[in-house]
């Protein structure tokens, strides 16, 4: 069984800054609280027997809703009608460095 941490206030202002947030030191004491509470709970997660059971990746049976990728033809015109720049049948797109 995994030993359980505490979490500290360096923790809660490490993930502020993570997030780039700042945080006053009552807040820092609040989020510590309640994170404290929220990961105590997960480990009662340790305490469930679960050798038994097989592997689940969902517990619905998921499929792909999504249409196959096919290519398909556009006409030259059709496409130009929408960039801001082009020079001839081709899109001008600013230099990236």
């Amino acid at each position: 069984m995994p030993q359980k941490r505490k979490i500290t206030a360096k923790d809660i202002k490490h993930l502020a800054w993570l997030a780039k947030l700042e945080l006053s030191k009552k807040e820092v004491e609040a989020f510590k609280s309640q994170l404290s509470k929220i990961l105590e709970y997960f480990s009662k997660l340790d305490e469930a027997n679960v050798e038994n059971l097989p592997p689940t990746f969902h517990v619905v049976k998921h499929y792909n809703v999504l249409r196959e990728d096919e290519p398909r033809q556009f006409p030259s015109d059709l496409v130009l009608q929408n960039p801001p720049k082009k020079k001839g049948r081709f899109i001008k797109a600013a230099r990236i460095v």
